[in-house]
């Protein structure tokens, strides 16, 4: 039996992308459904354990002094759980987290804690955006409680403003940042198949990878040719409402956004796009 998904292809079209931590993954939905993979990788994961913050989370929440953790991505989870192992008290703060609201982003996050049988007490329903999180907290008393938030790439103030005007001390903790890649020759040389017309889509899959790409293309005095390009012949692909606005914010049209950010329904939806004419973007 024949399924829809296996009847929409890509039909040879270039689809660049810029993930670095599932590239190969990338790689493989693109070339399943008839596409060309151009990987180009402009981050790396920086990871912070030896951060005094870091650390000092990992005391505070072994002695119950934290009410409640909310994790935003699945490297910075297993990034907390590697730091508290790296102080030789993993099992001591896996046990403290009994006591604690866990809430989990998304399913990226959640799989991580499961992986380290962490309950959840809260999971938002998709897209996963800051509004959706906020919303599933419901009547969660969190007055004068100890929140502490893994920061995802800069300080998320809609988000600690919010939990904030509800009564929380916020605490938000960076567990890695995005830095610029060591060798950017890849994506050097992406700018400019893009601007060469070499390549049909740009996927995005993660708002960092803007600023990154804007970045590497400025060192190289090419920012204005690669802006024309997208804006003109390629087609910009964001994983979800979060990537998008950052796109935006660049001043960039987003041409295809799936209805659930998953890196598989945003390769399905740059083949919709390519195979309707149509956007795919409400």
């Amino acid at each position: 039996m024949t399924s829809a998904n296996s009847k929409r292809s890509l039909n040879g079209k270039v689809v660049a992308f810029l993930e670095s931590r599932m590239s190969s993954e990338m790689g493989s939905l693109i070339e399943r459904h008839g596409g060309v993979p151009y990987s180009a990788p402009v981050m790396q994961e920086i990871y912070s354990e030896d951060s005094p913050e870091v650390r000092q989370l990992i005391v505070d929440a072994c002695a119950g002094r934290v009410d409640a953790l909310l994790l935003l991505t699945g490297v910075g989870t297993q990034a907390l759980v590697q730091t508290a192992a790296s102080m030789g008290r993993e099992q001591e703060f896996l046990q403290s987290l009994e006591g604690v609201t866990v809430i989990a982003r998304s399913p990226k996050p959640a799989r991580v804690l499961r992986q380290h049988q962490i309950h959840i007490d809260l999971m938002p329903p998709e897209p996963y955006t800051s509004a959706d999180l906020l919303a599933s907290l419901g009547d969660l008393d969190l007055n004068g409680k100890t929140v502490a938030i893994q920061r995802y790439g800069g300080p998320n103030n809609f988000l600690v403003q919010s939990l904030a005007e509800r009564g929380a001390q916020v605490r938000e903790v960076t567990l890695y940042t995005w830095g610029m890649p060591e060798d950017v020759t890849p994506v050097l040389g992406l700018i400019e198949d893009l601007i060469l017309g070499k390549v049909d889509a740009l996927a995005f899959t993660s708002q960092p990878q803007v600023g990154n790409l804007l970045a590497i293309a400025q060192e190289a005095d090419q920012t204005e040719s690669l802006m024309q390009c997208l804006r003109g012949p390629v087609v910009v692909a964001s994983v979800g409402p979060v990537c998008s606005r950052r796109l935006r914010e660049a001043e960039l049209v987003v041409d295809v956004e799936p209805e659930h950010p998953h890196m598989g329904n945003l390769v399905l939806a740059v083949a919709d796009y390519f195979q309707s004419g149509q956007l795919a973007v409400g």
